[in-house]
Formats: structure tokens, sequence, C-alpha cells
């Protein structure tokens, strides 16, 4: 069905950009908790492991629904990630 791809975990915040982003915390506690979700999620279904072709091969009905659980946190990653590059750099004249 679906080509599966590794994600990166995203890198922690430093406090000069949670300071001037402070939601930065809670998006990459949430994007860390998708790539979890999704490896537990595909350790749970045999099905949905990687194939030589790169494809899936899904069947059963509990495959079926964790790929449409998978899908749909890769597609909140993918707008989680698009709201990161709208926010600026932070400003220079911060104390630490």
């Amino acid at each position: 069905m679906r080509v599966r791809r590794r994600r990166r975990v995203p890198a922690l915040p430093t406090c000069r950009e949670l300071l001037c982003a402070p939601e930065l915390g809670i998006l990459t506690s949430l994007e860390t908790s998708l790539h979890i979700a999704i490896v537990a999620i595909v350790a749970a279904q045999p099905e949905l492991h990687p194939t030589a072709d790169g494809y899936d091969t899904v069947s059963t009905p509990a495959a079926l629904a964790a790929d449409h659980v998978i899908v749909c946190a890769q597609t909140l990653a993918v707008a989680i990630a698009a709201y990161r590059a709208t926010l600026h750099d932070p400003p220079q004249d911060l104390p630490f």
C-alpha cells in the first residue's frame, strides 16, 4: 500500500527557542510521540513490516486500521513541520 520511510526524531528545542516560541516544547513532544506510535504500531502489525520492494501488503482489518492511523500521524507530522517552518529566528539580544 504505502511506502514507509524512516523519520528522524526532532532535536530538543533550546532555551532561546522556547523563550521565543514556547509551543515548540509541546510540538517536539508530540512529534516524538508520533514517531514512537508509528514504530510501535508497525511492530504490532507484522503485515506493516517493510517488504523487499518497499511496499506493504495490508489485508486484515486491524492492519488496515493501523495503516490509517500511521497515515494520519504522518499527516500531522507534516503539519507540525510546516508550522515550525513559519517560526522566525529567535532574537539575538537574549541574555543567554
